[in-house]
């Protein structure tokens, strides 16, 4: 089952009950009354370059530690964040964001702003070409013990493919604020049925299907299944490993590497590196570390590896607030980082 869900996703659950041999209520019952019982959920990954978003990766170090929080207020003003978190034990910042193409030079202009000011002292901001995310890998939890179960030096007998998502279309990509909210509830819970949305988004259910069918299932690439281990944030490590890959054979090997990691839960490439996200419980931490070691002392590339205080993390699903329903388009105006951080 979890293995048909990775492979054919949700869209025909027909086609995958007939790829894992049982009957189509018999796998509708497993995929939503089994498998939430286990910890396991289905989510979405968005292809934001499709409905008309660039997705960008920020790393900053403030002039003083104190100044952080200020800077984190300031992007989380409709600067089109989605992601960031402080990094230990210099509080550091790494954030990711989607911002309407060819807008990207204005959240740019702010942080120049705030390394002239000397709010900030260095800062680097990447395009990130694709991004994916990995699916939990039952193979290596057992679910009678409710904990993860592997050897180290066996993980690698398992091979994920190294799938490349889809890249922008040439065309512009045709959404209305329909077809976006529905792509932010997706990415917040995928309901057992369609029409479980039209409460929360305000549509009937024959609109709410028109723009799902017409639009927004167009800017899904994929599927994947979430473990909800219940540990709490403090005691687990999140960690995400930048690899400096220099060569395409470099790039192939790193990611050949990220993926047969048992907690790596998403992956994104730019044009100098190839970076990786990992939660694991704290007692794995060390094997992890060993691991990465062990497997890039053969792959060259600087490897950096930014350690993340998973209580300071925010997340959020694609910035919808920065979609302009009346004129039907994206509006990227950020507020002023100075005037944000004075307040």
């Amino acid at each position: 089952m979890l293995g048909g869900i990775r492979r054919y996703g949700l869209e025909n659950v027909s086609t995958l009950s007939k790829w894992i041999d049982i009957p189509v209520e018999t796998a509708r019952y497993m995929i939503w009354e089994e498998l939430p019982k286990h910890g396991i959920s289905v989510g979405i990954t968005v292809n934001l370059p499709r409905i008309g978003l660039g997705r960008w990766m920020l790393y900053f170090r403030p002039s003083e530690k104190s100044l952080t929080p200020a800077i984190e207020n300031f992007l989380k003003n409709d600067a089109g964040l989605m992601y960031v978190a402080r990094v230990l034990p210099n509080n550091c910042a790494f954030a990711t964001f989607g911002i309407p193409f060819g807008e990207h030079y204005k959240l740019r202009d702010q942080l120049e702003q705030l390394r002239n000011s000397n709010i900030i002292s260095s800062y680097s901001l990447d395009e990130i070409e694709f991004l994916r995310n990995v699916s939990f890998n039952s193979d290596f939890y057992d679910f009678k013990q409710r904990n993860w179960k592997f050897d180290w030096d066996e993980i690698e007998n398992f091979k994920e493919p190294l799938i490349t998502p889809d890249v922008p279309e040439d065309q512009a990509p045709v959404v209305d604020y329909k077809d976006i909210l529905i792509l932010k509830e997706l990415q917040q819970s995928v309901p057992r049925t369609l029409s479980k949305l039209s409460g929360s988004i305000g549509l009937d259910q024959h609109n709410l299907r028109y723009h799902y069918k017409t639009h927004a299932r167009r800017a899904i690439s994929g599927y994947y299944l979430k473990l909800d281990s219940g540990n709490t944030p403090g005691s687990r490590t999140c960690l995400i490993f930048m690899h400096e890959f220099g060569s395409s054979e470099n790039l192939d090997e790193g990611r050949i590497a990220a993926l047969s990691i048992p907690f790596t839960q998403r992956v994104w490439k730019t044009e100098k590196y190839y970076c990786w996200y990992t939660i694991c419980p704290g007692e794995y931490t060390n094997g992890l570390l060993r691991y990465v070691n062990r497997k890039f002392a053969g792959i060259p590339g600087k490897l950096e590896v930014l350690t993340i205080d998973s209580e300071s993390e925010y997340q959020t699903s694609l910035p919808h607030t920065l979609f302009d329903e009346r004129n039907g388009n994206w509006k990227y105006e950020p507020k002023s980082a100075l005037s944000v951080i004075k307040k």
